[in-house]
């Protein structure tokens, strides 16, 4: 998106503020409401471009020759709202590379938004800003390792007397712990909010609702998350961060599929939560049994969906009406719209100034989380596709089904990851492209290596290669000659667009893979770029025990990232967070800060005085260093036109040297 929009519009998991380095961008949004969408194709015959159902439904929209090998079309007065949606060429769904991507459908997706008119409340803003931390926790209901995103009010860190009651939000089915920050905007609802003084400063606590159990079929409901919930997240929660324990201090709500999960804890927990909020509920049965049963209700029940959402409308009125009837009080709000985020935003906004009004009791007594040991076949596997868009993966569809009752049936398929790794270097390859002349595949090892996949079934694609080394792969797929996203495969980003890689473990090379040792946290901190006079991303990993010793002090070791590359690719493609892990737990390092950050071509990169008075920082000059670009990135000349490869294996092996060598 080439239009200079407010940067919450534009940013992306993968990249908060990309750099496009083609003359037209994917997908161009002006503010106005115009879109127009490009794509270089000039094999293809025709382009076409499609939503996934609402505002943006999916009528193709066709793409008009350029005349140099490219499609476009411009669209004047497009659909307000975050759209998902897929391109088409030759009637083959792709996934643009130079496009902005989310998770949602079960899928790595293509997404953009256009602004809505009048509405300003989810966008970044010159306000103070809380961190959103990514933090680890084991869960005893299948053994993975997850990760939840944890929103605390600006100030918190320096203010540790402090606590906050908690906001449980879950995500909607298809998607995961990230949606909330990228697709939602949580974080600037948030900073808004509190800013305006409008809600209670408060933790807002996001996580991935799949709690699958190998060989188990779940319908609906995706495994027991209610007893991950309750056993291990809220444990976690109130042992690592300052969160107040007690029902008053506790409320749940999600969207869609989170909101039956919500009510689900809600109904069989009274004794936890004073506040429920159902966004787009999709399940109303345990919202009934709330309601209408003489049993303790929450202090606050919030019901909300899109105008046109059919079934979902009546539910709430007949709920409304009932507890009208019954003099109970419940908050109903409809907003214009689908099933889509734009109406989740809204829900949002509206339910949080709600919360924690009253006064109660709270806990100074609760449940200890306990580490638990994983299994090491689980970690390895969880190392191997862990990615920024989804830190356990979950290679699942959803089939929509109701009972006999009309209810809610859904069950979850396998579907086929995009690379399986097989003994002996060989890695197996397989494409859902239905329709699709040619499949082929261009790995980037030691050199590059090209393969030709095979239709073996209708619409499934699949090839084999061997002789591949251990570490990191680069590794693009092609569909007619396009460039294609796998959405099975993890994605992470590289000279300017995102790309797809995977995973040979290195049998003499641990410190990349999980491990049953303590881990440390990562935090998204904003900052002021002095260069551009706006708005940067930088992540900042802290150490395992950081939120505990609260008088230690750090050492703090800035780690640079190109201009073409973004401020994620040292947490999953870099694995920065693993390596410290073990190297601490080793005692291989001191134990230190380190801030990933990009630079630009003109200027290296300068750690934000921000970070050194928000963080631990030891006071002194030879506790504080930066590793340059130039010694971790060491360019690989690609064999076609020698344009530079990342290497991320020679990367990785390069920063452990060097962390051992800092701070002694």
């Amino acid at each position: 998106m080439c239009e200079k929009l407010n940067q919450a519009l534009q940013q992306q998991a993968l990249s908060f503020e990309a750099k496009i380095p083609e003359e037209r961008c994917a997908v161009n949004v002006q503010d106005n409401g115009t879109v127009e969408f490009y794509l270089y194709a000039p094999s293809a015959e025709t382009a076409e471009v499609a939503g996934v159902g609402g505002c943006f439904d999916t009528t193709p929209i066709r793409l008009a020759p350029d005349g140099n090998g490219g499609f476009y079309k411009k669209v004047t007065d497009f659909p307000r709202g975050m759209h998902y949606y897929h391109w088409f060429v030759d009637g083959v769904k792709l996934f643009h590379p130079n496009a902005a991507f989310s998770y949602g459908c079960f899928e790595t997706i293509n997404t953009f938004e256009v602004p809505e008119r009048g509405e300003t409340f989810y966008y970044l803003k010159n306000v103070p800003h809380g961190t959103v931390h990514l933090a680890k926790y084991v869960s005893g209901v299948n053994g993975h390792l997850k990760e939840c995103y944890v929103y605390t009010p600006y100030g918190s860190e320096n203010h540790p007397e402090r606590r906050y009651p908690v906001l449980y939000l879950q995500h909607g089915v298809g998607e995961n712990e990230t949606g909330w920050i990228w697709q939602g905007k949580l974080n600037y609802i948030m900073d808004n909010l509190i800013a305006e003084r409008k809600c209670r400063e408060m933790m807002v606590v996001m996580s991935c609702d799949y709690a699958f159990i190998e060989g188990e079929e779940a319908v609906f409901f995706p495994g027991d998350f209610d007893r991950e919930l309750t056993e291990d997240l809220i444990p976690y929660v109130e042992t690592h961060f300052p969160a107040k324990r007690g029902r008053s201090y506790r409320a749940i709500a999600g969207l869609s599929l989170g909101s039956a999960l919500a009510a689900r804890s809600v109904c069989r927990h009274r004794e936890m939560f004073s506040a429920l909020g159902m966004f787009s509920g999709v399940s109303l049965l345990d919202a009934e049994q709330i309601c209408m049963d003489e049993e303790e209700k929450p202090d606050v029940l919030f019901f909300s969906c899109g105008s046109r959402e059919g079934d979902i409308l009546r539910g709430i009125e007949s709920i409304g009406r009932r507890m009208r009837q019954r003099g109970d009080c419940c908050v109903e709000k409809v907003y214009e719209g689908y099933h889509e985020w734009h109406v989740w935003r809204k829900s949002l906004r509206d339910f949080v100034p709600l919360l924690f009004q009253k006064a109660g009791q709270e806990e100074m007594t609760g449940i200890t989380y306990q580490e638990r040991r994983m299994d090491e076949r689980q970690l390895l596997r969880q190392s191997m596709e862990e990615q920024q868009l989804f830190f356990d993966p979950v290679h699942r569809q959803i089939r929509f089904e109701t009972d006999e009752q009309g209810r809610p049936a859904g069950r979850y398929p396998g579907t086929i990851p995009g690379v399986k790794i097989c003994p002996d270097g060989e890695a197996e390859f397989c494409l859902e492209a239905a329709g699709a002349e040619c499949v082929e595949v261009l790995i980037y090892d030691k050199e590059r290596i090209g393969v030709a996949l095979e239709e073996h079934y209708p619409g499934i694609w699949t090839g084999r290669t061997s002789g591949l080394s251990a570490g990191y792969h680069e590794v693009h797929f092609r569909i007619n000659g396009v460039e294609t996203i796998h959405p099975e495969v993890p994605v992470g980003y590289g000279r300017g667009k995102s790309c797809n890689y995977f995973e040979i473990p290195e049998p003499d090379f641990y410190y990349t893979s999980l491990a049953n040792v303590p881990h440390g946290m990562l935090h998204m901190d904003l900052y002021r770029e002095k260069e551009t006079d706006g708005t940067g991303l930088c992540y900042v990993y802290t150490p395992a025990g950081y939120e505990k010793n609260t008088k230690k002090q750090y050492p703090i070791l800035g780690v640079e990232i190109p201009e073409d590359e973004s401020e994620c690719v040292w947490i999953h493609q870099g694995k920065i967070a693993n390596i410290a892990d073990r190297l601490m737990a080793d005692g291989e390092i001191p134990e230190m800060i380190l801030v990933m950050q990009k630079c630009s071509e003109k200027q290296n990169i300068q750690i934000p005085e921000k970070i050194f008075r928000k963080y631990r920082v030891v006071p002194r000059e030879d506790a504080q260093a930066v590793i340059r670009k130039e010694k971790l990135y060491e360019k690989k000349p690609e064999i076609s036109n020698q344009q530079a490869v990342p290497d991320w294996t020679s990367r990785r092996h390069v920063l452990v040297k060097l962390l051992k060598e800092m701070f002694r």
